[in-house]
């Protein structure tokens, strides 16, 4: 017998214990065949393709080099390789070898639906659909390729394209489950709710699986900022909305004036039925809608209502008990965000720092996902006491801190990924508050006191249809941030800003970037010849949705110049790079405005009627710069223009920012702290003497006591 022969009898000898389920023995022999003839591309893709089935990746794409010449001169070779190089996450390998199965025959199946795939993965849409309709032109009689262009089509949120091939893939191949639920999400998602919802109702159990699993893997990749656990399957109304929230986190805004009408069409329908919904979503994604103050305080109260009703399990009522042996001071429970956030954490260490520990007993509570147990230590030697509760369901993170027994719970989580409304409504202290909200209504539950300031409501508004709130002197955001920036900031032009030009800086996520806000700024751009607005690492889509919104408006996208992405340290020290601050209109920023007035860098902001828009003229005038916070759209564009075109009242403008650091309140945190104390004494007192939540002003902490006790009276 010649080798070839040999050859031959073991890839035989091979492919019959495959298929007789003798993996391991199979391969052994096609081992010995490609020891025969090595870089044989028969031997090793047999050999490839069992050890891959084995979970070997990394082995079987080893084997398949060995014959790569060969494997790279057909298409169907080429594309072996490279599925076996994506399969280790080799993707420079994996490309390089799908162009050369594209470039040996352009329309091989294979390559183009990978490449395709890939090309989405990266929101390269235009490629990833042509490159499926030419996969789908080629085979038309496999559904799967039907299917993969259907969801890249929704994931471009071509909605209407999709609802059509969809239509027509029912039509080829039958009422198959995965392109009836495709369908069906696509018609709502195209805002056809009643359409969609009617093929809902008739879902079988199979259709309401198929359902509930897509939906699944769209929450495992959405970065959606608030989100609610999935207690049912949600209904037409509620899937178009989940889509255009999604969408508003990368500024895609082709919903939104849609959005703004189903929300209002779904309150109605409440107000009809007294059917309320869960809108913890609703109420954070409609402060960015044009929708009215009372809209979004109707909303949120219904969702309140909602989230009591659907609590799941019985628990046993709140009873507000003191054991004998617990100690007299004032115990405090902060439910936190993340402490992965590094601005979270040292705000709070710093907070916690700051704490009379004779009077008050903090307890924090920590949803982490992946906590630092270390970090979590240190902050129990701060205080009463730290937990994590991310791995905690609702009924057992209050049964945890019921063991507290908490005078106050501080919910300082609000409109976040890591808000638990359902923690407050079962009720884990005789006093509930937030540390701060978006709206300024306060619903009577399931927090007693809706913490503001003398700013977001003014003396001039009447206080009573707001609800319980406690007003603080200066402004109810407690910039207790305290962490340095690192070596000095380096050039501008390193950082792809002009040396000499103007530049406008705002720092908040993308979702808080409205198209109102967007059109304003084009326009300044316009106004100031020469200009560039700085923003902060946005994901690539939402760069592409704002470049294609500034080409729109006229304005070259590469005057949006986008921050390189670095450690916080360093972020802190590239910010006084800038010549202005300039806020968002319709969602004030927070976190980023209070860093850029640390770093020295004036801000100029408009506040609205809504806490959302009037926490950022909180800010700014408690940095000491009243005159930086206008009340129109109008005379704040006009002050942005006026100070862009002077640079020596912007020289004049950061001096006296800078002067202020020694005695404006927003840096002053002691005195800040001083005044939450103050504020938990009082309610305190007032439920220990029976008295109702209620409305009432916080003396300024930071005056002499004299002084003090003069305001309190």
């Amino acid at each position: 017998m010649n080798p070839s022969d040999d050859y031959a009898s073991l890839m035989e000898q091979g492919s019959a214990l495959h298929a007789a389920g003798q993996p391991e023995r199979a391969l052994v022999a096609f081992e010995r065949a490609l020891g025969l003839q090595p870089g044989d591309a028969d031997a090793a893709s047999a050999c490839a393709a069992i050890l891959s089935g084995a979970g070997q990746a990394a082995a079987a794409y080893r084997v398949l080099r060995t014959a790569r010449a060969q494997l790279l001169a057909s298409a169907d070779g080429a594309a072996n390789l490279a599925i076996a190089a994506e399969d280790c996450g080799l993707w420079d390998d994996a490309n390089a070898a799908y162009a050369r199965a594209l470039e040996l025959d352009p329309d091989h199946p294979r390559a183009l639906n990978n490449t395709a795939l890939a090309a989405a993965r990266a929101g390269d849409w235009d490629t990833a659909i042509t490159r499926l309709q030419r996969c789908r032109e080629r085979t038309p009689g496999d559904a799967q390729t039907w299917l993969n262009l259907a969801d890249v089509l929704v994931a471009a949120r071509r909605f209407d394209d999709a609802v059509s091939l969809l239509a027509n893939a029912i039509a080829s191949f039958g009422p198959h489950p995965a392109l009836q639920v495709r369908h069906t999400l696509a018609l709502a998602f195209a805002g056809q709710i009643d359409q969609a919802q009617q093929a809902m109702d008739g879902f079988d159990s199979t259709r309401r699986t198929v359902l509930k699993q897509l939906l699944e893997q769209a929450g495992a990749v959405s970065s959606r900022t608030v989100r609610k656990a999935a207690t049912r399957l949600p209904d037409a109304f509620d899937l178009f909305c989940q889509q255009a929230f999604d969408a508003m986190q990368v500024c895609d805004w082709r919903d939104h004036d849609r959005l703004t009408e189903v929300i209002r069409e779904m309150e109605a329908r409440a107000e009809r039925t007294g059917h309320y919904r869960d809108g913890r979503d609703a109420q954070f994604y409609g402060l960015l809608l044009p929708l009215h103050e009372d809209e979004l305080a109707q909303l949120r109260t219904r969702s309140i209502a909602a989230i009591g009703r659907d609590l799941a399990t019985p628990m046993a009522p709140f009873a507000a008990t003191r054991s004998r042996h617990r100690d007299p001071r004032i115990h405090v429970g902060l439910a936190v965000q993340s402490l992965k956030d590094p601005r979270i954490a040292n705000a709070l260490v710093a907070q916690l720092q700051a704490h009379d520990r004779s009077r008050f007993a903090v307890h924090v509570y920590s949803p982490t996902p992946a906590p630092d147990l270390a970090f979590t230590g240190q902050l129990g030697a701060l205080c009463a006491g730290a937990v994590e509760i991310a791995h905690m369901t609702d009924d057992e993170a209050v049964g945890r801190m019921r063991i507290d027994e908490l005078d106050i719970f501080v919910d300082m989580a609000f409109d976040t990924p890591w808000c638990r409304p359902e923690i407050p409504e079962r009720r884990v202290a005789p006093i509930q508050i937030r540390q701060t909200t978006w709206h300024r209504h306060h619903p009577p539950r399931p927090c007693d006191y809706n913490m503001s300031d003398r700013f977001v409501h003014p003396d001039r508004l009447p206080i009573g249809p707001y609800g319980a709130v406690v007003r603080l002197p200066h402004t109810c955001w407690l910039a207790t941030n305290d962490d340095t920036p690192g070596d000095p900031m380096a050039e501008r032009a390193s950082m792809g800003l002009p040396q000499d030009g103007l530049v406008l800086c705002t720092l908040v996520a993308p979702l808080m970037v409205d198209p109102q806000t967007f059109a304003t700024w084009m326009e300044l751009l316009r106004e100031l010849p020469g200009s560039v607005w700085w923003l902060p690492a946005y994901d690539l889509p939402a760069q592409r949705n704002l470049a294609a919104a500034a080409r729109a408006a006229g304005i070259d996208a590469s005057r949006l110049v986008f921050m390189q992405r670095c450690a916080r340290a360093q972020m802190l020290a590239r910010i006084p790079l800038a010549d202005l601050f300039v806020d968002t209109l319709r969602f004030s920023a927070n976190h980023g405005l209070v860093d850029a007035l640390r770093m020295g860098l004036p801000a100029l902001t408009c506040a609205g009627n809504n806490m959302a828009s009037r926490l950022g003229g909180s800010i700014v005038r408690a940095a000491g710069l009243a005159d930086c916070v206008s009340t129109s759209k109008d005379s704040w564009a006009q002050q942005v223009v006026r100070l862009g075109r002077d640079p020596a009242a912007r020289a004049a403008l950061r001096q006296r920012l800078v002067d202020a650091r020694a005695t404006a309140p927003l840096f002053q945190p002691g005195a800040r702290v001083r005044e939450w104390e103050w504020t938990w004494t009082e309610m305190v007192r007032r439920h220990q003497a029976g008295l109702p939540p209620c409305t009432f002003d916080v003396p300024d902490q930071s005056l002499p006591q004299a002084g003090r006790a003069m305001l309190s009276s």
